[in-house]
């Protein structure tokens, strides 16, 4: 999963400061990129088959994990919840 396949540079800038709570994650996510996390994770990585395709993408969820980790989730319903921009269960 790439973000870009635009120039190395990325610059990112909002005229509403609360625009996108987590606007920070793309220099993070890049930077996962840029180390070869996802070519690691699909090389290293094997998920069981299931027939609801939960095993499929290995480095997106990745990914997606270290999104939501730096956005301050601790667990899979708040990975998804810090994602989707509604915040943390039970917050």
């Amino acid at each position: 999963m790439r973000s870009s396949h635009a120039a190395a540079r990325v610059s990112v800038r909002f005229g509403d400061p609360n625009l996108i709570a987590y606007g920070r994650l793309a220099p993070l996510l890049r930077l996962a990129e840029r180390c070869g996390l996802p070519g690691l994770v699909v090389e290293l990585v094997r998920l069981s088959a299931s027939a609801d395709g939960a095993g499929a993408f290995p480095a997106s969820k990745v990914m997606a994990l270290v999104a939501g980790t730096a956005a301050g989730a601790d667990t899979g319903p708040q990975v998804r919840a810090s994602l989707s921009g509604k915040g943390a269960p039970g917050s």
